[in-house]
């Protein structure tokens, strides 16, 4: 009777590795990706600035319920909000993939760079 051979590897599984085939080349899609993101980003600030404007150049303008300062305090306050989240949305994804590329290989760490 034949003693069976029990293996670690599944049937068709070699130890020798095979270098992974590059499939998909994402170098343009990042850059439309970028240029997307800065058309936004400009017109949510050019937005920003007309709105802005017209509470600062009309003096009648104020939100209803709330005095003329409530509403500047409001409106600066707001201001402030829109720029953090406009910085944060592309700083912190940034930061995080600097993180994760330090588990990387020299040449992958080199090639996040050049992106």
């Amino acid at each position: 009777m034949e003693k069976l051979v029990q293996r670690e590897l599944l049937p068709g599984v070699t130890e020798l590795g095979t270098p992974p085939d590059v499939v998909f080349e994402s170098r343009r899609v990042i850059a439309s990706a970028r240029r997307r993101a800065t058309v936004r980003d400009v017109f949510d600030l050019l937005l920003l600035a007309g709105v802005d404007w017209l509470f600062l150049r009309w003096p009648h303008a104020h939100v209803p319920l709330l005095q003329r300062g409530d509403t500047m305090l409001m409106l600066a306050a707001l201001n402030a909000l829109l720029i953090t989240y406009l910085w944060s949305s592309r700083a912190l994804p940034r930061w995080r993939a600097k993180r994760l590329a330090s588990t990387w290989s020299l040449t992958e760490q080199n090639r996040f760079v050049r992106l």
